[in-house]
């Protein structure tokens, strides 16, 4: 395989303004990582993979890469609107007391992408790294394809040298480098996360 596009340093901070120096320094060293998997082989691909890592994370900005939990209850009631009917609903589950959020991730990430339930799995396995790698599954799945054990030690996932390995193993594993060649953003998009969450800011970016 061709050792595909070169990310210069100025390119990535264009695509990613605000992202700390240590992830942009990052993909610019590692590019091998890309390549191996055909990442860098477009224009195309690299814009679906960069749009999405994006609106994941504010351009890298978001507190240790992690997906923040702490919602309001109205908040989690407007997210997963199948659940919940309204803030109220929420609180009669879960109640007010502090770190109430825990046990509504156990609930609602428990017993599906690999969580187990009657375990803190749900809260445990929360969307971490670029891609938001979010359930234990996903977390064994880019801990084998990378060497490291992510299940153990979730917060790997968000080591920032690590972050163009994660994004690699991330995008083959969903399989998306035929839908950028396809021109598909929004299967891209619902293959990353399982829908169409922030689908106009992917667009934008």
């Amino acid at each position: 395989m061709a050792d595909g596009l070169r990310l210069s340093l100025a390119t990535m901070r264009a695509v990613f303004p605000s992202a700390p120096d240590t992830i942009i320094n990052a993909f610019v060293e590692k590019q091998g990582v890309l390549t191996a998997v055909g990442l860098n082989q477009t224009r195309q691909r690299l814009a679906y993979c960069f749009a999405n890592l994006h609106a994941e994370t504010g351009g890298f900005t978001i507190k240790n890469l992690t997906e923040d939990i702490n919602y309001r209850a109205a908040r989690m009631a407007q997210v997963w609107p199948n659940r919940f009917a309204n803030a109220a609903a929420v609180q009669e589950k879960y109640g007010t007391e502090p770190g109430w959020q825990l046990k509504a991730f156990d609930d609602i990430y428990g017993n599906r992408m690999g969580n187990r339930p009657g375990t803190s799995d749900g809260s445990r396995y929360i969307g971490r790294g670029g891609p938001q790698v979010t359930g234990r599954d996903g977390y064994a799945e880019i801990g084998k394809r990378i060497g490291m054990d992510l299940v153990s030690d979730p917060d790997l996932a968000c080591n920032h040298a690590l972050q163009p390995d994660i994004a690699a193993a991330f995008w083959e594993w969903k399989g998306l480098n035929k839908y950028a060649d396809a021109g598909n953003f929004l299967g891209c998009v619902k293959a990353w996360n399982g829908g169409t969450n922030g689908l106009s800011e992917r667009q934008a970016q």
